[in-house]
């Protein structure tokens, strides 16, 4: 004690560190109760984000996701505090805490910010199945400087997710990142990523579009997907694919780049003021075990890189 009140003499405007604010979910919990322990453990993600919005705490925040099976959950997630938010099994046995959508619904979790901030949501060992899509991260495809930064993703797994394994007609992306930036991707796996054949070309295990730069997708494993695994699209830019393993997965290539415009489709580009291709892209130390269907490209690109600069100087 002696010691604190020297301190503070010393130093007044010494500012100690507060402590994590927890929540608790279990399969069995109840959202009528509070979620701040085990024995007051809520049962979903919508709960968990009106707790937080209610007390708003000024502290990293730790959501302790107790393993077992939460069906039919879906979340459009906007809080953020401006410290860590960590989603995590409550212990770290070899079982994972599993979402699963039941075919019928979209997305498992939505996040939707354009502040062009860091928004720091932290994901660990999480498995998602039996969705359209398992995640998105959404800033404004519009405005470059309205962007989402800073999410790391360790140790998923993403499992039947696509137009396969739900009720709708197909799906883009296991994961997907519009206008979102220095985010990580690390020792995940994306296994059972799959439209129906029609429209495997549609889908990819992770998809960086509109500005979605800066980003890692290191050490993961991609095991059947019919789309291309790696798919960036318009202006996003340097990011780097490193070291992960590739088994009997992608359409075209292992990494494609593409953007709307007269030279990649004849249909309507929705974004009126155009896109880019992507630039500046590391794909690289990957082991690659063959096509979904056949042998493929390591990397494609759809037009040609100088496409913006030939249309400015026209």
């Amino acid at each position: 004690m002696r010691f604190v009140l020297l301190l503070l003499l010393i130093w007044p405007n010494l500012v100690f560190s507060a402590d994590i604010y927890k929540i608790y979910l279990s399969a069995t919990g109840d959202d009528n109760n509070d979620g701040l322990s085990n024995v007051s453990a809520i049962i979903t993600l919508n709960r968990a984000q009106q707790i937080l919005k209610i007390n708003n705490p000024n502290t990293a925040v730790e959501i302790h996701i107790k393993q077992g099976l939460y069906l039919n959950q879906s979340v459009n997630w906007t809080y953020t505090n401006g410290h860590l938010i960590t989603f995590t099994p409550i212990n770290f046995s070899k079982a994972r805490p599993v979402f699963d959508g039941n075919a019928k619904l979209n997305t498992w979790f939505t996040f939707k910010n354009t502040s062009g901030a860091p928004s720091h949501l932290k994901f660990r060992y999480i498995k998602v199945q039996n969705y359209n899509t398992g995640m998105s991260f959404q800033g404004n495809r519009n405005s470059v400087k309205k962007w989402n930064s800073d999410n790391e993703l360790y140790g998923m797994y993403f499992y039947n997710i696509g137009g396969l394994y739900s009720d709708f007609d197909y799906s883009t992306a296991a994961l997907r990142f519009v206008n979102s930036k220095n985010n990580s991707i690390v020792n995940s796996h994306f296994v059972n990523i799959l439209n129906q054949p029609t429209k495997s070309a549609f889908i990819h295990a992770i998809y960086f579009a509109h500005y979605s730069s800066n980003n890692e997708v290191r050490g993961n494993r991609f095991q059947m997907i019919n789309g291309d695994p790696i798919r960036t699209r318009d202006e996003s830019n340097y990011n780097l694919i490193l070291g992960n393993i590739f088994f009997k997965t992608g359409f075209s290539a292992y990494y494609s780049d593409w953007y709307c415009s007269a030279e990649t489709t004849n249909k309507i580009c929705t974004k009126k003021t155009g896109e880019c291709p992507s630039v500046g892209f590391e794909f690289k130390n990957n082991n690659l075990f063959g096509g979904y269907k056949s042998d493929l490209e390591n990397i494609k690109q759809f037009g040609v890189d100088d496409y913006c600069v030939v249309t400015q100087n026209s």
